[in-house]
């Protein structure tokens, strides 16, 4: 079986919007659907976990009411943290499922909204070959380090972090160390290798500042 958490419990303060950001429209569509449509193409996935503010629940479902939607399961996330928040779906998925030590749990911040079916197949493809996987970038610009001076930091082998992050069932833990982590694999203690790095794209941004709500 595969799982996706989709993780829009979070406020997006830095988005100066009246509404949270989930559900900021962007042409009369909230943000969060925008994800959760790309994840709905993809028919491998069995379940789709929307994890959100547990005082919008209902602003959420009222956008999920169509049938196409019924592999859509809301669920409370925490409003603190990103990693507490996915606590709390394992939480419930545990609890509902019967989840296999080789089924497939692959996360997303639903504020990425431009996330490809390519990116999607590609962890769940290395996820179940290499046991789990991330999405990354390579630095494209200089990278400096300012102690007393600057000093510029080689590229070699350093990457922006995205999101999917995937991972086999057996290499969950729900013991948290610092409830400030927001990397899955940092949190989960797992040496990111080569062979569990996926190709992200520049395009799949996460929705953080107003300019990023600048659509043609």
């Amino acid at each position: 079986m595969i799982y996706a958490i989709l993780l829009a419990a979070g406020t997006g303060t830095r988005l100066r919007q009246k509404q949270i950001k989930p559900l900021v429209l962007i042409k009369q569509k909230p943000v969060f659907l925008y994800t959760v449509d790309t994840f709905l193409k993809q028919s491998k996935i069995n379940r789709i976990f929307l994890v959100v503010n547990p005082k919008y629940t209902n602003q959420y479902k009222k956008w999920l009411t169509s049938s196409i939607y019924k592999r859509v399961i809301v669920c409370d996330g925490s409003v603190q943290t990103r990693t507490q928040s996915l606590i709390k779906a394992m939480a419930f998925l545990n609890a509902n499922y019967s989840i296999l030590p080789t089924d497939i749990i692959i996360t997303h911040d639903a504020a990425r909204i431009n996330v490809n079916s390519r990116i999607i197949n590609d962890n769940i493809c290395v996820a179940k070959k290499h046991g789990y996987a991330s999405t990354v970038l390579p630095l494209a610009d200089s990278l400096c380090q300012l102690n007393k001076t600057i000093s510029y930091v080689s590229r070699d082998n350093k990457f922006l972090v995205q999101t999917p992050q995937t991972f086999q069932y057996k290499y969950w833990s729900s013991h948290i160390d610092n409830p400030r982590v927001t990397d899955l694999f940092t949190y989960l203690k797992l040496t990111l290798l080569t062979k569990h790095l996926v190709m992200g794209s520049n395009m799949n941004f996460k929705i953080t500042n107003q300019n990023d709500l600048i659509f043609e």
